[in-house]
């Protein structure tokens, strides 16, 4: 009993600091951007929101927005999140998790300590109707978290 006792601990322990790992130079998806300056050029707010955590420390801002070019993105700032397994961004209609109500921007593969990042929208997909931003680890069906666009 005292064996399996050990080995379960050190098995939790090692779990524990391999869920802490941050790498905030690792990509979270081939159209992400890390990137700590302000938007440049943005002509046209969408919204901005700040964002009410549930898991992994999330918090931060975000801002949709459009710049003159007519290109639509996703900036993250201000942003902190303890990696996990699974973990997507999305735009949503609601502030809860349903594919059917969600366009997918990117798959977070780390952590990230007071990071910036933009996320290209596509146009063709986006509507007016997207109104929150959440972070949801499929794995594990679990909201991090989300931001209202206002």
């Amino acid at each position: 009993m005292k064996k399996i006792l050990v080995t379960t601990t050190a098995l939790a322990i090692m779990c524990f600091f391999a869920c802490k790992k941050k790498d905030t130079t690792a990509m979270a998806g081939p159209s992400m951007m890390v990137n700590t300056s302000s938007p440049a050029h943005v002509s046209d707010t969408i919204g901005k929101g700040t964002f009410t955590s549930y898991d992994h420390g999330l918090e931060g801002n975000t801002i949709l927005y459009k710049d003159s070019s007519g290109n639509k993105t996703l900036r993250l700032y201000n942003f902190n999140m303890t990696a996990g397994p699974d973990v997507h961004l999305y735009l949503s209609t609601t502030s809860s998790y349903s594919s059917s109500n969600i366009i997918e921007l990117s798959h977070f593969t780390t952590g990230y300590n007071n990071s910036s990042i933009n996320f290209p929208v596509n146009s063709a997909s986006y509507g007016s109707n997207y109104k929150y931003v959440l972070v949801y680890c499929i794995q594990y069906s679990s909201l991090f978290g989300y931001a209202e666009l206002k």
